[in-house]
């Protein structure tokens, strides 16, 4: 019979770091689609809305094209 593992403890994970990488996933993911020119939705208020790829790119700082703007 296998031996029961055990799952780390939470002091020795980086609870940071997991949320940076994830907040970096999705962004990546989101710039992926707006490249391609789909929509993605998402839920607010409960609600499903599309976001268009201007909106995408509006949100991080990117001009309708994807790059980043001249200051």
């Amino acid at each position: 019979m296998a031996e029961p593992t055990t799952l780390p403890t939470t002091d020795i994970i980086d609870q940071a770091a997991v949320n940076a990488a994830h907040e970096q996933a999705a962004r990546d993911a989101l710039l992926e689609h707006a490249r391609m020119g789909r929509s993605v939705c998402e839920s607010r208020d409960g609600k499903v809305v599309w976001i268009s790829p201007a909106e995408i790119f509006a949100r991080y700082g990117l001009d309708e094209n994807g790059k980043p703007k001249a200051e």
